[in-house]
């Protein structure tokens, strides 16, 4: 396989490789350099559940492991240095066969609460990762149940994606609850299997000129489409001129509904042929209009941005998985799991906010809920599956374009966001400014802007992040399954012998919950929904200072309660579904 890694030293045991950052990579590296920008950080809370294992969380058995997961995926012992012609990974096998003083760190809490304090503190602290550093763990023991204990993984994005973490998270929760160690691919051999995912998009026999007459095709067609995207609007905030310059201030909000009334959405979603992605983008509008008409109504909002707002197109941006586009051989054995950053963009527009007979601004023939215009009076039944037929067209048109990786792969960043975090760092503490810097900017003056980033995870999570380990062999994660698995990475084809069967017998290791923490872009708002343990959850990343905590609750809040009108009740002649609603 022909690569694009150098050996700078072949010297056994201390054996150095080099290649340069691929276009994403290269992106997702300078976000983390603006102040840990779309930094991934998942925090897990574990049970030991055999009485005799207490010593799953000890030190020697954490270090075992970790160096384990390193030889596994020795992309994540890499570090990135600058030069002239551009970033490069630097590999060094010390590092991946040792530990580095920072690579893992306990500390001790007291309590849940404390665990989640130790989060803020990352979200709101200096970096914590660095271009020497690009992935640590925090091992956090609990002082008031001695069985308990948190894990708290740290990615720089130029690394990995949510498929990575997960998949780095799981092997690392199999080899501390397991005694058996499979066998390593040679680092050798495996280091080479670390492309930049652009190397990957198009067929190995494919002459490199074709490869840039498409490259060139996808960026012409980007920019096309781009070009066209105006005006737009989002939740009210405070916008100002330092705000694409200044680190945001991260925060979550997560809401979730009960597992009756998940099973209940996801029936009548079925029932009416959309899926909760299509009707998850509809439901964010409607919950949208609520926010807004509610503002309107106060007096909060103008009428000259009222006015404006009720005309604006809303657009939408989503990550795309690359990994399912890339070279099959390579997907079908482990890619689709493997450490690294695999990340392309779409992109979505929609009409107006839907009002209904709130669009002529007259609220007082209106009977209104809580403030607001209620849901039938802004969007009927009907027009929400009208719209979310028109998300399932845009995506249909969008995914089966037969240019679609070079599309969603053009619109590379790295200047623009090179340029930023360099200034940021040249700057120093004069550009991290406190609320109230410069005054705020109209919405009429952010043209163009999203609405809203985010998509849906579906079952995935629950997928990639099993409940119990070591996983038994009939899991097709496991690395005692015999049948190849294109999610399961790090492995070589090997016999297990009968002493691994035994050893699994018996679950060592429960995950009582997990969240992943996302440290969100200047000004972003990042919403979606997921399925964790059958329970439909919807959640918000977003810049604190832009976006107050109030008006984000409002909205999850709002959307919650349009997903249980629209989604939560029958609109026919059927029977109604029952729940307690």
């Amino acid at each position: 396989m022909s690569s694009s890694w150098a050996t700078l030293d072949s010297t056994p045991g201390r054996r150095v490789f080099s290649r340069p950052l691929g276009n994403i990579e290269a992106c997702f590296y300078w976000d983390t350099v603006f102040n840990s920008t779309a930094d991934l950080v998942i925090h897990i809370h574990l049970r030991i559940t055999q009485a005799d294992d207490k010593d799953i969380h000890s030190q020697p058995n954490v270090m075992r492991s970790w160096v384990s997961v390193k030889r596994r995926f020795p992309l994540i012992a890499a570090e990135v240095q600058e030069h002239g012609s551009g970033l490069r990974f630097i590999l060094r096998e010390e590092t991946v066969i040792n530990l580095r003083p920072d690579d893992v760190t306990f500390i001790e809490v007291n309590s849940f609460h404390q665990a989640e304090c130790f989060i803020n503190d990352i979200m709101d602290g200096p970096r914590r990762l660095s271009s020497h550093l690009l992935t640590r763990t925090y091992i956090l023991r609990r002082t008031d149940e001695s069985t308990h204990f948190h894990v708290v993984l740290m990615m720089a994005h130029c690394v990995a994606d949510l498929a990575a973490t997960t998949t780095v998270l799981r092997t690392f929760f199999d080899t501390l609850s397991s005694r058996i160690e499979p066998p390593y691919i040679p680092l050798g051999e495996r280091v080479y299997m670390y492309q930049p995912p652009e190397s990957r998009l198009y067929p190995r026999d494919l002459p490199l000129v074709k490869r840039r007459w498409r490259r060139a095709l996808g960026h012409a067609i980007f920019s096309v489409r781009n070009s066209k995207i105006k005006g737009g609007h989002t939740l009210p905030g405070d916008f100002r001129e330092s705000t694409p310059h200044t680190p945001a201030k991260a925060r979550i909000h997560v809401s979730m509904f009960s597992r009756a009334v998940s099973s209940i959405i996801l029936s009548n979603c079925r029932r009416h042929s959309i899926t909760i992605n299509s009707a998850y983008y509809a439901l964010s509008q409607v919950a949208f209009s609520r926010v807004l008409s509610r503002r309107y109504i106060r007096g909060q909002i103008s009428e000259e941005e009222w006015e404006y707002r009720k005309r604006q197109p809303m657009h939408l941006l989503g990550p795309l998985n690359l990994r399912p586009y890339q070279d099959r051989d390579w997907f079908e054995s482990g890619g689709s799991g493997d450490v690294g950053v695999n990340i392309g963009v779409f992109r979505y527009t929609f009409p107006f906010m839907p009002l209904g007979e709130m669009s002529r601004g007259d609220a007082s023939g209106l009977e209104l809920v809580n403030g607001a215009p209620d849901f039938p009076a802004l969007m009927s039944f009907n027009r929400f599956l009208l719209r979310c037929a028109n998300v399932k067209a845009q995506a249909q048109k969008v995914f089966r374009h037969p240019r679609l990786v070079d599309i969603c792969t053009a619109g590379s960043r790295a200047v623009l966001v090179r340029e930023v975090a360099l200034k940021w760092l040249e700057m120093g503490e004069s550009v991290r400014p406190e609320d109230g810097r410069g005054s705020v900017r109209p919405v009429q003056s952010l043209n163009r802007i999203l609405t809203q980033t985010g998509s849906t995870l579906g079952n995935t999570l629950d997928d990639m992040i099993p409940a119990d380990y070591p996983l038994p062999p009939a899991q097709h994660l496991s690395p005692l399954c015999s049948t190849p698995y294109p999610h399961r990475a790090g492995y070589p084809p090997w016999s297990p012998p009968a002493t691994a069967f035994e050893d699994i017998k018996t679950p060592r290791l429960h995950v009582e919950c997990w969240r992943i923490h996302l440290h969100s872009r200047p000004g972003e708002l990042y919403v979606g929904t997921s399925s964790m343990r059958q329970q439909l959850e919807y959640f918000a990343y977003y810049d604190q200072r832009v976006f107050s905590d109030e008006i984000i609750v409002e909205w999850i809040q709002e959307l919650k309660d349009a997903t249980l009108w629209y989604l939560g009740q029958s609109h026919d002649n059927e029977t109604p579904l029952q729940s307690k609603l």
